[in-house]
């Protein structure tokens, strides 16, 4: 089951919720069903060891990483 992360259109509540194909997706705070699924990012495998770097470049994925083409 994926988790997404929304913001409500009516009162700005940020807020995340585990989704299935028959979800109905209400903001939390006032049940308002208008919500946007916002950008999510994750990474697997972050560095373990002092002095790793993060992977950088065209396919490290995200803006900082060149993905979003502004760099």
């Amino acid at each position: 089951m994926p988790i997404y992360e929304y913001s409500c259109s009516q009162c700005g509540t940020q807020f995340e919720k585990f989704v299935t194909a028959s979800t109905v997706v209400a903001c939390p705070s006032c049940e308002n069903p208008k919500v946007m699924k916002r950008l999510s990012l994750f990474r697997a495998g972050a560095p373990s060891r002092v002095g790793a770097t993060a992977p950088s470049g065209p396919m490290a994925g995200g803006c900082c990483g060149g993905g979003c083409g502004c760099h």
